[in-house]
């Protein structure tokens, strides 16, 4: 396995792991998301960014999972202290190969993307419900930072 940044070529790929990805957050949270496939103008957006990536695992020509990473800075408010950081919006590997070390793996190239750019921290959002990838953070050293509550009307 291998695991480099993405290219317009993996489209197809790429759109079936968000495809796989927003059936996942579909089922955990029903009322907020639908199983939907990814356009291909957002992923080309992310491609041409100059601060953003999308790191892919590849293996024998084919796209088993994704990072999508953005180079970031604090607000600009005089409460907070100035730091770059790394936000990582979306970590998927497709349904069939999870639990071979693949989100591992790629959260350790995430991890040497931040690096190469200076960043402080790594910070990322996940479902409450999706425990799988919440122990999968924590065992890498993710710890809770913030709190986001909602109230349904």
């Amino acid at each position: 396995m291998t695991i480099g940044p993405a290219k317009l070529e993996d489209m197809e790929g790429i759109s079936r792991l968000y495809k796989a990805l927003n059936t996942d957050m579909s089922r955990l949270q029903p009322e907020m998301f639908r199983p939907a496939g990814e356009d291909g103008g957002f992923i080309r957006s992310v491609l041409e960014s100059e601060r953003d990536d999308l790191l892919l695992a590849r293996e024998d020509g084919r796209v088993l999972g994704l990072a999508l990473v953005q180079d970031k800075d604090t607000p600009p408010y005089s409460a907070f202290i100035q730091r770059r950081y790394t936000y990582l919006m979306d970590l998927v590997v497709a349904p069939g190969h999870r639990g071979r070390g693949i989100g591992r793996a790629l959260l350790e190239a995430v991890k040497g993307w931040a690096e190469s750019r200076n960043a402080e921290f790594i910070e990322l959002g996940v479902l409450a419900q999706n425990e799988d990838a919440i122990r999968l953070y924590e065992s890498l050293g993710f710890k809770d930072s913030r709190k986001i509550m909602q109230l349904d009307l």
